[in-house]
């Protein structure tokens, strides 16, 4: 659980939680959010968009090839109906 400020995003959604904190969704659901959009409010409309916040807000310094790893990474992640 994440306050706004930890993840570099607004407290918006999260000031309506009872804890106001954002849930971080696990790998195991990421591919629920491939319609509407990653975050909590979609607002990140691809991995590569999630990878490039992720990457700004914690100054990890990875190189283009690193995020695109990173994403095709994810990408080939078993989708629930193939487990």
């Amino acid at each position: 659980m994440y306050r706004g400020e930890e993840v570099c995003v607004d407290d918006f959604q999260s000031d309506r939680a009872p804890d106001k904190r954002y849930r971080t969704a696990p790998l195991k659901g990421l591919w629920t959010h491939q319609k509407g959009g990653f975050f909590h409010d979609g607002r990140f409309p691809t991995l590569q968009a999630v990878v490039d916040h992720y990457d700004s807000c914690f100054h990890l310094g990875l190189s283009g090839t690193e995020k695109t790893d990173l994403v095709e990474f994810l990408k080939s992640l078993p989708k629930p109906d193939e487990q």
